[in-house]
């Protein structure tokens, strides 16, 4: 279990496939990294301490816990498994100190994209977070609120 702590979050990490460490030099940094950028764009997020936990997996982890969560019998590049519901983060004041929840990502899923492994991670490890607190796609007004703070993001990570 890698652990990055530094002020204001925390990213716990589980490899459970070492491909991710041949893949990514210095994951715990590069996820912390992300995981700062993207609660320092939000607004709301930026004086929070929060905390999340990553598992970096494969297809065959990823198509147990998609079956039984999703009812999905397959492989996908990143799930989330929000701490709280929506709501909790639509009060007016939400605590300072926050576990905001699980993502799990598949190695081989990602890899098997054909694109540039590191750009992808990042897009996907933002969507992941936003799931996290609460943005959703199901419609295309949500669809359209999350694209639009996912680009903002990314374009922070540039």
């Amino acid at each position: 279990m890698l652990t990055k702590t530094m002020k204001m979050h925390k990213v716990e990490i589980l490899i459970k496939d070492n491909k991710w460490k041949k893949e990514l030099s210095d994951i715990e940094s590069l996820f912390y990294s992300y995981f700062h950028t993207i609660f320092q764009t939000i607004e709301k997020f930026k004086q929070k301490k929060l905390e999340i936990s990553i598992l970096l997996t494969n297809t065959r982890e990823m198509k147990i816990l998609n079956k039984k969560f999703r009812k999905k019998n397959k492989d996908t590049d990143v799930l989330s498994f929000p701490n709280y519901p929506k709501s909790f983060f639509s009060q007016k004041k939400i605590p300072n100190d926050i576990f905001l929840g699980d993502l799990a990502m598949s190695y081989n899923y990602i890899k098997k994209k054909k694109l540039n492994f590191a750009k992808y991670i990042e897009k996907i490890f933002v969507h992941g977070c936003l799931h996290l607190v609460g943005y959703k796609h199901d419609n295309m007004k949500e669809y359209n609120e999350m694209s639009k703070i996912e680009k903002k993001i990314l374009s922070q990570l540039q």
